[in-house]
């Protein structure tokens, strides 16, 4: 009589010649591996997504943004009249990486997307790249350029940021105004859809980062040393 034909999975490289509790045990950690992968594969996935999406631009004034998405239409540049839809995070506690290195995201506040129970699906805001206090010094920068239809995630450091409460885009809840209150002192990020761009035509005097030089890309700042209060 032939002998039994082994189990397909024994055949082939999973678990070759093997039977019995050996073939069961083999597929076993074959099956755990797997799963590993596949759990690898998920938070790499999430990381892309939500931590570094894009390509990594560094300007020559050190200031970084993410291009996420490149638009097609016309390109906001100093003097135009441009309408975004914005979300603005901070990098949760612990997560204090370089910005290259990703940084889970929380939101602060938006306008365009529904958060916090607001009307506001499709919403704009507008303003004349340029204009003082229209945008945070960094995303003036990093704006300039963008086209219709892209998305882009800028990395706001805290010198070049929401300064002060003059400085737009102000969140409009009670909530997210403490919230940013709390963390306008942090390195935040803005990421932004470039909706409408009406062109005018420049009237600047000067280069928009006249003043801002960062020696080497802007980056988070270290952890806090558990220890610090200890030794002091």
């Amino acid at each position: 009589l032939a002998a039994p034909e082994a189990p397909a999975d024994a055949r082939g490289l999973k678990c070759p010649g093997l039977s019995g509790e050996k073939l069961r045990d083999c597929l076993r950690e074959y099956r755990k591996s797997e799963q590993g992968k596949e759990a690898d594969e998920d938070v790499e996935e999430y990381r892309q997504k939500y931590e570094q999406p894009g390509e990594l631009i560094t300007l020559p004034s050190g200031i970084q943004y993410r291009e996420i998405t490149p638009g097609r239409g016309k390109a906001c540049e100093p003097g135009a009249v441009c309408a975004i839809s914005y979300q603005v995070f901070r990098l949760s506690s612990g997560a204090y990486f370089k910005y290259s290195s990703g940084g889970r995201p929380i939101l602060l506040f938006a306008q365009g997307y529904g958060t916090e129970g607001q009307d506001d699906v499709g919403s704009v805001y507008k303003f004349i790249l340029g204009d003082k206090n229209s945008l945070p010094r960094a995303a003036t920068i990093a704006l300039n350029g963008m086209r219709e239809g892209g998305k882009r995630r800028v990395l706001i450091p805290p010198s070049v940021g929401w300064t002060d409460s003059n400085v737009g885009p102000q969140p409009k809840t009670f909530g997210a105004k403490r919230r940013l209150e709390n963390h306008r002192d942090e390195a935040l990020l803005f990421e932004v859809e470039m909706v409408v761009v009406k062109q005018f035509g420049s009237d600047a005097d000067t280069a928009l980062d006249e003043g801002v030089k960062f020696d080497t890309p802007y980056s988070l700042p270290a952890p806090p040393n558990p220890f610090q209060r200890r030794i002091g």
